[in-house]
């Protein structure tokens, strides 16, 4: 794509690279697979917009998973949730209006399906911690233990538990040393860990697999108007 200058690729190539590194389960010390994406994406700044832009807004979703491992796919689950942690970013709403009649039977019966179905904020901050914890500790953390104990923890727990990891993370994004700032990171998820009594974080890696986290459906709401003007609307959120 460098050599021929081959505009047209270079969107689907970053989304391609962005998907990928979102859903990497961890990557281990020593990897220079994000370092050599940046010295990749660092030669596009040089290119027209909206190229430049991309790899710009690559090489910071770079530098952040340097210094936070995870913390785009946790930024994101947050945000397509609508979890209440603090003010690190501002909610994303995107708002479609359609008009039934011009609009495929097939997307409005996936709409439906998507506003009837939420995800449980229980379960999202189970998701959302053991994806935290294996992001930064790989096969050092035991994973099916972690989840048993958190889901057997309360809510409330489980949410102020995230909110000082969360804490922790956005420190180690807002820090300037990659280094220094992954290993303060894991510091504070070890004190928390044992706070919590969360299973052993052994030192090196053991025999385990990793896991490939879903990102869960972003929550849909739906509403349905009878008539053009706004004045009236039939139906409530779901």
């Amino acid at each position: 794509v460098q050599e021929k200058c081959d505009y047209d690729l270079v969107p689907p190539l970053a989304l391609l690279f962005y998907y990928a590194v979102l859903y990497a389960p961890h990557f281990p010390p020593g990897s220079d697979l994000l370092l050599k994406a940046a010295s990749v994406y660092h030669s596009f700044l040089t290119w027209p917009v909206p190229y430049c832009d991309i790899s710009r807004e690559l090489l910071t979703f770079i530098s952040d998973e340097l210094k936070a491992p995870g913390i785009s796919f946790q930024r994101l689950v947050r945000t397509e949730q609508g979890l209440p942690v603090k003010n690190y970013q501002s909610s994303t709403v995107t708002v479609l209006l359609l008009n039934r009649s011009e609009v495929q039977s097939e997307f409005l019966s996936i709409a439906e399906k998507l506003s009837a179905s939420e995800h449980p904020q229980h379960v999202t901050l189970v998701l959302l911690l053991e994806h935290l914890y294996q992001a930064n500790f790989g096969t050092c953390c035991d994973l099916g233990s972690l989840h048993h104990l958190l889901k057997s923890k309360t809510l409330e727990e489980l949410s102020e538990i995230y909110a000082s990891a969360t804490d922790a993370q956005e420190a180690a994004a807002a820090s300037s040393d990659p280094v220094l700032a992954q290993e303060r990171l894991q510091s504070v998820l070890r004190d928390i860990a044992r706070a919590a009594s969360f299973p052993a974080i052994a030192g090196e890696a053991q025999p385990r697999k990793l896991h490939t986290i879903p990102i869960p459906a972003a929550r849909c709401y739906t509403y349905s108007w009878d008539q053009d003007n706004f004045g009236k609307r039939r139906g409530s959120p779901i």
